[in-house]
């Protein structure tokens, strides 16, 4: 294994998150009559302008309400790009991290995706640079490419499939039916997977990452 990849399998999550967190600048405090000024005003605009707003759980509490009294959604990211495609708002604007702002644009290509920052991101997505995880992926040419939803759209467009960890193991097994290697990349390989046995019965090589926290 390359120098390259063997220091992007051993990436410190941690430090990624502390170094974003370390150049956010707080929020001044807003009080009470304030708040809900904004919230008459971003309501009124939603209306205006056919927007919705899809939310993640881990988002403020402030902005999950929101969403739901505007006739959003919160919920995971799988559920948010599904009702983001669903939905008849001609501009969706995701409250979320990075990857999940791309996902909606992938599945709704003609819906106009706004975020409210670029920089919210995941330690899954930064963990796994497209450039990296395609020079991964060129070490086994012979495989088939399997990525979690939680990357961004340059390695979702390296991959052959796209799943959750709800799917993964269903995948695999099917991949594996036909008789086809599988590179798993990004992700937690499922708990069925992860002793070696069945990690050479499914002829499974993962890119070692975890979620250790969104940001």
């Amino acid at each position: 294994m390359s120098n390259k990849l063997q220091l992007v399998e051993n990436l410190d999550q941690r430090l990624v998150v502390e170094q974003y967190l370390n150049r956010i600048h707080p929020e001044p405090a807003v009080d009470e009559s304030r708040i809900v000024d904004l919230q008459a005003q971003i309501k009124r605009e939603l209306q205006a302008k056919n927007a919705v707003i899809i939310a993640h759980y881990y988002t403020d509490p402030l902005i999950q309400a929101l969403a739901e009294e505007t006739g959003g959604i919160v919920s995971d990211s799988l559920e948010m790009a599904r009702f983001g495609s669903q939905h008849d708002a001609e501009t969706l604007i995701v409250a979320g991290v990075k990857f999940m702002g791309e996902t909606a644009k992938i599945l709704t290509p003609n819906k106009r995706v706004l975020m409210p920052t670029l920089e919210a991101t995941c330690s899954l997505d930064v963990g796994c640079p497209a450039d990296a995880f395609a020079a991964f992926c060129d070490q086994h040419p012979d495989r088939t490419v399997v990525v979690y939803a939680n990357t961004s759209a340059a390695v979702k467009a390296r991959a052959d499939w796209v799943v959750t960890s709800s799917i993964a193991l269903d995948v695999v097994e099917h991949l594996d039916s036909l008789g086809k290697k599988n590179t798993l990349g990004s992700g937690q390989i499922p708990r069925q997977l992860r002793a070696g046995k069945n990690r050479r019965r499914y002829a499974v090589v993962g890119w070692k990452l975890h979620c250790s926290r969104r940001i």
